[in-house]
């Protein structure tokens, strides 16, 4: 049984990167025993499958390339998924900076059309995409200058 979870959590960590939480997380509403449950983990950790400081470089980078989440709100979904505020804190600032700059920038270009008017409403949107007050009145001088 435990050889079956392990060869299902292989391919289940294969397709994408995966932390030690997902994995605990699915594994006890089918595993029973806390002690096979770690013995898994351990083992796909052991054989590089699983791998907690490359899951938060690759959650980092998707998040805030691809989604253009900002520094906070990816921060906040790293600490939903189990980890700690340091570790969390420690993967966002490791990341470039001038990438979270550029998404916020690209999100005020989009939202261009509505700041004369809705001003308040794009800064909404902005702080809910997970970006600092000052960096979001920053962006906005500059848009507006332009």
């Amino acid at each position: 049984m435990i050889d079956e979870w392990k060869e299902k959590m292989r391919r289940w960590c294969s397709l994408q990167e995966r932390c030690t939480g997902d994995v605990r997380r699915k594994l006890q509403g089918q595993i029973e025993d806390e002690e096979e449950v770690d013995a898994i983990v351990e083992a796909l950790v052991e054989e590089g499958f699983l791998s907690n400081e490359r899951f938060l470089t690759s959650y980092v980078r998707t998040h805030a390339e691809h989604k253009a989440w900002g520094p906070r709100k990816i921060a906040h979904g790293l600490r939903a998924k189990g980890f700690s505020g340091s570790a969390a804190d420690a993967a966002v600032a490791a990341h470039p900076q001038s990438s979270f700059k550029a998404a916020l920038a690209a999100l005020v270009e989009r939202r261009r059309a509505e700041l004369p008017a809705k001003r308040e409403r794009v800064i909404r949107f902005l702080v809910s995409r997970g970006f600092a007050v000052n960096d979001i009145l920053r962006a906005l001088e500059e848009a507006e200058e332009r």
